[in-house]
């Protein structure tokens, strides 16, 4: 029967979520937002580091996530880096879906996106319940010259 699996599930992802809050430590170097611990869309709870940059391809710029998930599977869990342009005041957003449980990461190409060029700032949204918010960055992405 399922009930057992299910109760036990619903009262150890408390548990995990204070053993992520316990061990948090904070963003320090530049374009790292803060380390966010969230729930999921499913029975996993996580810990979400992301970080963008400019200049991570000609032209282009580059947003990271990393994810922990701890739980019994699936789940998942979007994250959207949500940019506007302070020169020209364009908007726009990239996003991923980490996968868990376990560790997973998006790189290379899968982190490549093309918001123009000019300077940049930046908010991270994650798609269910977290804390803390992860903060804004500032981020520049030059006309590729070669």
């Amino acid at each position: 029967m399922n009930t057992a699996r299910s109760l036990f599930v619903f009262s150890a992802t408390p548990v995990a979520a204070i053993a992520l809050l316990a061990t948090a430590a904070p963003a320090a170097a530049e374009g790292n937002f803060a380390t966010v611990y969230s729930l999921t869309q499913g029975a996993c709870v996580a810990q979400v580091d992301s970080n963008v940059n400019g200049d991570a391809y000609p032209s282009s710029a580059g947003f990271t996530v990393t994810t922990t998930m701890f739980g019994v599977g699936p789940c998942t869990l979007p994250v959207t880096l949500n940019w506007r342009n302070l020169d020209t005041g364009a908007t726009g957003s990239f996003g991923v879906t980490a996968h868990g449980p376990g560790f997973w990461s998006n790189g290379g190409y899968s982190a490549i996106f093309q918001p123009g060029i000019g300077n940049f700032t930046s908010t991270v949204t994650v798609g269910a319940t977290h804390v803390p918010e992860p903060g804004t960055q500032e981020f520049t992405v030059h006309q590729y010259q070669g």
